[in-house]
């Protein structure tokens, strides 16, 4: 019997760059034997080493390629190294990501929201049902496929590759619900640790070394003040997630990492529009949706019991679950070739 060949990059044409960050870059590839489209994910080993990134990388293989044949999952086919680098040969999405919709149209329609929620909610169960968090839950990680459906992608900050979440250095005192922690006023911005993306990751150092925790605008209060965190984590990012798609912008947004977390800490939750009026076109499910998983304490927190709690709540009234995938979403992109990157920004 013949030994199966081991896929290199030379087995591959690399098209053009679908996005860039800290540790590599991701591309649109066409494999030379088959004509099949890629995203290929290239990871330099020299910067990885530099940044203590190896782990997260290693935990981000297995993680994937744990979800194998899951709907709700960019699927993750090849991986192999070379001298230089890593190689992570994924399916290719030529829908773009959310975060680039919604720079292209700004907010969503509600109707748009809940369809997209409730996918991400479907998404969430699973992994959680696979003993995986993802951690790094936001709009830039979840891409639409060619029938507009969402999937999750970037398990590098996942809770196999999440090491150190408690290790730093408390400075600044805050309360988190009854319990008295600390966080740290210090903190640094590199890019995504994925390589997919230019988006801000925070990390806090202590005994001289620095762990992502994951992108400012959606990190959950107990992650910030190095407190146990688990599932609710992913929960919280859903919240944030929903009040972007609805108002354009994260809740908590601000200038800085560390005014970003001090919001996150005070809980203020701003519903009104840009004239300071209570956002007419939101509504009170939205309002409640979004407030219940934005708790800064994590056993109150919306879906602290499950995915089906979350499943339950009044803004999914009416959603079959069971036929959810089989729906059209309202927005499916329009391509007129296979290797269109027009969706990505």
């Amino acid at each position: 019997l013949a030994t199966p060949t081991v896929p290199s990059i030379q087995d591959f044409d690399l098209l053009k760059p679908i996005s860039k960050g800290a540790y590599g870059s991701v591309y649109l590839a066409k494999k030379r034997s088959t004509g099949d489209y890629y995203a290929i994910k290239i990871l330099k080993k020299a910067d990885m080493i530099a940044k203590n990134q190896i782990g997260n990388v290693k935990a981000e293989r297995a993680i994937m390629m744990a979800q194998s044949g899951s709907p709700f999952v960019v699927s993750l086919l090849y991986t192999f190294q070379s001298r230089t680098s890593l190689y992570l040969v994924m399916e290719y999405l030529n829908g773009g990501d959310c975060a680039s919709l919604l720079r292209a149209i700004g907010a969503l329609p509600e109707e748009w929201v809940r369809h997209y929620l409730a996918e991400v909610v479907l998404g969430i169960e699973d992994l959680h049902g696979r003993g995986v968090v993802h951690r790094d839950l936001k709009p830039d990680n979840l891409l639409i496929d060619a029938e507009g459906h969402l999937k999750l992608t970037d398990f590098g900050l996942s809770k196999l590759g999440f090491l150190g979440r408690r290790d730093y250095t408390p400075q600044s005192p805050h309360v988190l619900g009854k319990s008295n922690a600390t966080s740290s006023s210090s903190a640094s911005i590199n890019s995504s640790a994925s390589g997919e993306g230019d988006s801000d990751v925070i990390t806090a150092s202590s005994l001289h070394r620095k762990h992502a925790l994951g992108t400012p605008d959606y990190i959950a209060p107990e992650s910030i003040l190095g407190l146990e965190s688990g599932e609710s984590v992913d929960w919280w990012a859903l919240g944030v997630i929903c009040y972007e798609f609805l108002f354009g912008v994260p809740p908590f947004h601000d200038t800085t990492p560390e005014k970003v977390f001090e919001n996150i800490l005070s809980g203020a939750i701003d519903f009104y529009d840009e004239n300071r009026e209570q956002a007419s076109y939101i509504s009170a499910e939205a309002r409640d949706f979004i407030t219940r998983l934005l708790c800064r304490e994590p056993r109150r927190r919306l879906g602290y019991h499950g995915a089906e709690e979350v499943k339950a709540h009044p803004i999914f009234k009416g959603t079959n679950w069971d036929t959810l995938l089989d729906l059209q979403p309202a927005f499916v992109p329009q391509v007129e070739n296979i290797d269109d990157t027009d969706y990505f920004d």
